[in-house]
């Protein structure tokens, strides 16, 4: 009994739960050598704040880094923050306008290594994220964000 007892606490505390978060934002102006910088609004699953330092190679992702603020469902701004996550950059693809813009980014990999406040229990976990400008409007970028943990 004891076993089986050890046995479901410790499947409870590997299990991971997936978030799902629609993205919309913008690129920030950055010195080219400093790659590619975004500021994105989540909503979905975990609603919050986003920055994101994208390195590349070309139109491939090389690394960077990602730190998402996570607030309420349906803050305001008296609202306080649940807390915080924190990842690295692995991959993915992007491709750049003639004028050197971002327009769409692929397949980000993120590696979650830290989380603080209501997520100070997360030391791991991965993502995805994806996003595109719109065509109506080409300095606002749009996507989805799919976190695990």
């Amino acid at each position: 009994m004891k076993t089986l007892l050890g046995m479901l606490a410790q499947a409870a505390l590997l299990s991971t739960a997936t978030y799902n978060n629609s993205l919309n934002g913008s690129q920030t102006a950055a010195p080219e050598a400093a790659g590619i910088a975004l500021n994105l609004n989540a909503s979905g699953d975990l609603p919050g704040m986003i920055k994101v330092n994208l390195q590349r190679d070309g139109s491939n992702v090389t690394g960077g880094t990602f730190r998402m603020t996570v607030l309420p469902q349906n803050a305001d701004a008296s609202s306080s923050e649940r807390g915080e996550l924190v990842a690295t950059v692995s991959g993915g693809t992007l491709t750049l306008t003639p004028e050197g813009a971002l327009a769409s980014v692929s397949g980000v990999q993120l590696t979650i290594q830290s989380g603080a406040g209501e997520f100070a229990t997360v030391t791991s976990g991965t993502g995805t994220l994806s996003a595109g400008t719109n065509s109506e409007n080409p300095s606002q970028l749009s996507g989805t964000l799919v976190l695990n943990f």
